[in-house]
């Protein structure tokens, strides 16, 4: 919705040209913002600290660690430096699930499998085809006896074999195992979180905890199937497959859930104890790494067992003053880059380390100058990564906006319900869903005090359609009246296809909390299938993917369920104004509704 501006109170068109494109830059970075946690999102940069281990494992000529392992105590902590891998398979399991299930628990619509893995695949796919493509040619020059090892690795399946795991480029196993589990995610996850978002509200949980539920038990099953087979602890096909690290992905996706019913705000410790937790954390990791190859069982299980320091990690990141050092050095540019970042830099730092190595340029096999070449290949990595980040994926990424002619064939109208809706008719007697998805009778809504009621749209919407664009400044609108509305004696509530994300764009999927006691809260209802829009007689749209949705107008309800007022307006703030004064009509008017509280 848009609103007249007088010619008068216009700015320069040049001051208008930069305000409005502050204003763009500043929403872009907003839009990048919602629904994420930048703290946890900075906790990827601890890849950098696998660059150290491979930088000290090549220093040492020892690919099989066991001379870095006994060379020192540090040796001990580098040398098993792998202990962070959960960290990063649990923030992408998590990152899945607290997008994924703030929309489940809100009533927004799932994204599609095939739109997820597209999108999956322009951000992982493109800078790991580059760097292997370059890398196969120049080490092996395109030798038929490699072709196999193309094979492999072109189709990210390679964590699947011990004789090409880690040939070309090692860390390219990783991402064989990212993208494994985002194949399972769209074919498997997605189409089960879809039939649990039509479930009553108090059962979403207990579907959505499936799973992860089922992941954790895979890898357990695995695990105990190759030890009980005796698969030797080098067949790296095996202990390295997917299924191997399905728990990890599991527990994120676990503690999303966790986050979501209770927002991170809300876990705020007093300021000794998420030092405390952290170094707990810390401690435990590094017995841990001490008791790698000294137990059985802690080798066996290093990497589940590893999760416990990084979950400290976390909840002491999520505990801390959001205004104290940790979390606002987290927060700054320069380390969400490197955590943005992290992935390229992992990918090419083990290229960069054998070129310089091959080229006698920074010999690596010498332990005495390890800190320098491993400063050395920390630099040049770092810089190619973030060359990568900034020329490859980010460019890349928008290539999403292909899938838009598909969305635009899936939002054409079909049919449209002509709208009758006026004033002087009643609540009709049809049946909506409350937040929790329970069964709710529309008239009820009005029994007790005046109503207004905001009949809109869910996301996606048609376009050329205008009665249907522009709900988020109609909710922002609603959300601005709440405390004239509570000071009036008048109920606010929303009808909608599905619940929104929230009152205004950009906020994380859970439900703001209301701090201003004078303002009365907004009851937000749903009409999955449009059919009490419809029964009112509101213009109502079928699209071409089965949806009905309904323009965006304002009911003004007097108590006992009559429509005294159905007020449409470009203009959103205008709109709550009027249906506000049509409920509360001032001196020598009669009242529509109950009277006005006496200002004490």
């Amino acid at each position: 919705m848009a609103s007249a501006a007088t010619a008068d109170a216009a700015p320069p068109s040049g001051t208008a040209s930069a305000e409005r494109a502050a204003a763009a830059a500043k929403a872009a970075a907003a839009k990048r913002r919602a629904g994420r946690l930048q703290e946890l999102d900075a906790l990827r940069a601890l890849m950098f600290l696998v660059v150290v281990f491979h930088a000290l494992q090549a220093s040492r000529g020892d690919v099989s660690l066991n001379a870095i392992r006994t060379f020192s105590v540090p040796g001990i902590v580098l040398g098993n430096i792998d202990v962070l891998l959960p960290t990063f398979f649990l923030l992408s399991g998590f990152a899945l699930y607290y997008q994924f299930l703030g929309a489940i628990m809100l009533g927004r619509p799932l994204p599609r499998g095939a739109s997820f893995l597209f999108k999956r695949a322009i951000r992982l796919i493109p800078v790991y085809a580059i760097v292997f493509l370059v890398v196969w040619f120049w080490r092996f020059g395109g030798g038929s006896a490699q072709w196999m090892d193309l094979l492999w690795g072109m189709s990210l399946m390679q964590s699947w074999s011990t004789d090409h795991i880690f040939r070309t480029i090692d860390p390219g196993w990783y991402l064989s195992v990212e993208w494994q589990f985002a194949v399972v995610t769209a074919i498997a996850i997605l189409p089960w979180l879809r039939m649990v978002a039509r479930w009553p509200m108090r059962s979403r949980l207990a579907g959505a905890l499936v799973p992860p539920l089922i992941l954790i038990a895979t890898t357990i099953w695995w695990k105990k199937s190759l030890a009980s087979h005796r698969v030797p602890g080098d067949h790296w096909g095996s202990w390295f497959a997917p299924p191997s690290w399905a728990l990890l992905y599991g527990v994120g996706m676990i503690l999303g859930m966790v986050l979501i019913l209770r927002p991170p705000h809300r876990w705020r410790l007093p300021k000794p104890l998420p030092m405390v937790l952290f170094l707990a954390g810390s401690s435990w990791l590094l017995w841990l790494e001490g008791m790698r190859g000294v137990s059985r069982f802690t080798t066996q299980w290093y990497f589940e067992l590893g999760l416990l320091g990084s979950l400290c990690w976390i909840f002491a990141t999520i505990t801390a003053d959001p205004e104290g050092l940790v979390r606002r050095t987290m927060r700054r540019p320069f380390v969400q880059l490197l955590a943005a970042a992290s992935f390229s830099t992992y990918l090419v730092h083990a290229p960069v380390l054998r070129s310089l190595n091959a080229r006698d340029i920074l010999p690596l096999n010498a332990p005495e100058i390890w800190p320098y070449s491993t400063a050395a290949i920390m630099i040049i990595s770092l810089t190619l990564g973030v060359l990568a980040f900034r020329y490859v994926e980010m460019p890349l990424s928008s290539l999403d906006r292909l899938l838009q002619p598909k969305l635009d064939h899936e939002t054409k109208v079909t049919k449209t319900f002509a709208a009758s809706l006026a004033a002087g008719t009643r609540l009709p007697d049809v049946t909506v869903g409350d937040g929790d998805g329970r069964p709710v009778p529309l008239p009820t809504l009005a029994d007790r005090r005046p109503l207004l009621l905001l009949l809109h749209p869910a996301d996606p919407v048609p376009r050329g359609e205008p009665a249907l664009h522009g709900t988020r400044g109609a909710l922002r609108a609603l959300d601005g009246i709440r405390v004239a509305a509570a000071g009036l004696g008048v109920d606010l509530a929303t009808l909608s296809p599905r619940v929104p994300l929230a009152v205004e764009s950009g906020r994380p999927p859970h439900p703001p909390e209301v701090h201003d006691e004078d303002a009365g809260p907004i009851a937000r209802f749903q009409d999955p299938k449009a059919a009490a829009a419809r029964a009112l007689g509101a213009l109502v749209v079928r699209t071409a993917a089965g949806d009905q949705q309904p323009e965006i107008v304002l009911l003004a309800v007097a108590r006992g369920g009559e429509i005294v007022e159905v007020v449409r307006d470009d203009d959103p703030h205008r709109m709550m104004r009027r249906g506000l004064e049509r409920l509360t009509p001032g001196p020598g008017h009669a009242p529509a509704a109950a009277p006005v509280p006496a200002a004490t």
